[in-house]
């Protein structure tokens, strides 16, 4: 299986060099092209195929932002995933989104201590259509530590986002490349998360679920209402 390929975008050239060396290290990902700016980063899809963007917020006062830049990567590319990567939060991160370019958008925060780890599987999962808003992210007060959802690592919240769509154990692993014991093992801890005192006789999977869809759907609701 060829590796993720990734355009990543930074205006800080410094931390440019740091992170694209450092990603560079990761076997199932290529970073295919640097740009320091939208318009350099959008000259260079004419010129490479890319799985995924890795996008700083704020490129420069004379440029477009990482999220504008990010919806016209994704007109001319309806197939790559789109990762935000700030140190602010992004409080109109959904509502500014067209309905039809949601799908596979990720917002994650810039710390000074990277974990690469943490990073590859967000861009992976990003470029298979999934997403992972962290709860720093977002201007929200249901992003709180209330939220079950918050509790979720990436890997879990993409494996209820596929749950929530009906399908085994077996078809998650396919989807996110895992094992299926790994993702039954992830299920119990997500069940655990999300049902913690469940009754006697309760669907642990189909309760799970029915949370997941309602705190997310009450996520969006409030989010795109503030």
């Amino acid at each position: 299986m060829r590796p993720t390929r990734v355009l990543y975008v930074e205006d800080d050239p410094a931390l440019r060099g740091i992170l694209s060396a450092a990603l560079s290290k990761e076997p199932t990902i290529e970073i295919t092209a640097t740009a320091s700016s939208a318009q350099e980063a959008l000259s260079k899809t004419e010129a490479f195929k890319f799985d995924v963007a890795l996008l700083d917020l704020s490129l420069g006062a004379e440029s477009i932002n990482g999220l504008e830049l990010g919806i016209q990567l994704r007109n001319s590319s309806p197939e790559i995933g789109i990762v935000i990567y700030s140190q602010h939060a992004v409080s109109d991160f959904i509502s500014n989104l067209p309905e039809d370019v949601r799908m596979g958008w990720s917002a994650i925060r810039k710390q000074s201590k990277i974990d690469i780890d943490y990073l590859t599987e967000v861009l992976k999962s990003t470029a298979k259509g999934l997403g992972t808003v962290e709860p720093e992210m977002v201007i929200s007060p249901v992003r709180s530590s209330e939220n079950l959802i918050a509790r979720l690592s990436v890997r879990q919240q993409n494996i209820m986002s596929l749950a929530a769509t009906g399908v085994d154990a077996t078809v998650i692993a396919v989807n996110l490349d895992l094992a299926p014991v790994t993702i039954r093992k992830e299920l119990s801890k997500i069940y655990q998360i999300l049902v913690p005192d469940p009754k006697p006789g309760t669907d642990l999977r189909t309760t799970a679920v029915l949370r997941y869809l309602r705190e997310t759907r009450t996520y969006d609701a409030n989010f795109n209402e503030g």
